[in-house]
């Protein structure tokens, strides 16, 4: 089978190729043009087209899902070294996927309707088929903050922060959006933590400033919310809501 018979598909959250699971060997050069895989008992990836000379990849979990660390190669080392699995990629991972989605839109449906409960036992299933899930994470925390259980919801923190998979650029509003969560929920240490990883990050994103110096506001930490509030600005000068909210708090403080 060649590379270029491998069923594509738009990735639904990167936005980027999807090529499929693919075997890694280094002891076997795959070659255009040679029909089926001589590599069977190898490492299965989960590779994405980036573009012409840059590809994704990340090892597939015990639940045929991409899971762990990703990495970007080359087009010469993709060629030379992985080989298409169209079979174990359709009959394992696209099924586990298409589950995970259900358990996780499952999930959101129960919390919506408040049955936390459900929601709760479907978020669980969900992360425990794809640990650094973003929404079942997400709704995870959702859930536990409206039961009040807040030594479970650090747990999710703990676990979100300890992965960078929702601090990748196209997750951007989903983490801001958690941080204003735990804000408007008075965790406001937990927001503030958030925050800092997500800057260690990329520190560049004045929205992220923003957001942090609001969270100061409300902690009552008015020179830590005002320093933010200059960088969000420094960023980007065209900023009327950080302007506006740096004029309230100058005035606050009284310098």
């Amino acid at each position: 089978m060649r590379s270029s018979e491998m069923r594509t598909e738009a990735c639904p959250v990167d936005e980027k190729e999807v090529l499929g699971v693919y075997s890694h060997s280094t002891r076997y050069q795959y070659k255009v043009g040679e029909r089926g895989s001589r590599y069977r008992n190898g490492t299965y990836w989960f590779i994405c087209k980036l573009h012409e000379d840059a590809y994704e990849v990340q090892p597939l979990n015990a639940n045929n899902l991409p899971s762990g660390v990703r990495r970007t190669i080359s087009r010469d080392e993709f060629i030379r070294y992985y080989t298409p699995e169209l079979e174990y990629y359709q009959q394992n991972t696209v099924p586990c996927m298409e589950t995970l989605a259900r358990k996780v839109k499952l999930g959101r449906r129960y919390f919506n309707l408040g049955k936390l409960t459900e929601a709760e036992r479907e978020f669980c299933d969900a992360v425990l088929m794809q640990e650094e899930n973003v929404d079942a994470n997400v709704g995870l925390s959702d859930v536990y903050s409206e039961q009040k259980e807040f030594s479970k919801l650090r747990e999710v923190l703990d676990r979100l922060l300890n992965s960078d998979e929702i601090f990748r650029e196209e997750q951007r509003h989903k983490f801001n959006e958690f941080g204003i969560n735990l804000r408007k929920r008075e965790f406001y240490d937990d927001a503030i933590r958030f925050y800092m990883k997500a800057m260690e990050i990329n520190g560049q994103d004045d929205h992220l400033h923003f957001n942090v110096a609001r969270v100061h506001y409300e902690k009552g930490k008015l020179t830590n919310c005002r320093e933010h509030l200059k960088q969000a600005i420094k960023l980007n000068p065209r900023f009327p809501e950080a302007e506006a909210f740096l004029v309230l708090v100058t005035k606050q403080l009284g310098k």
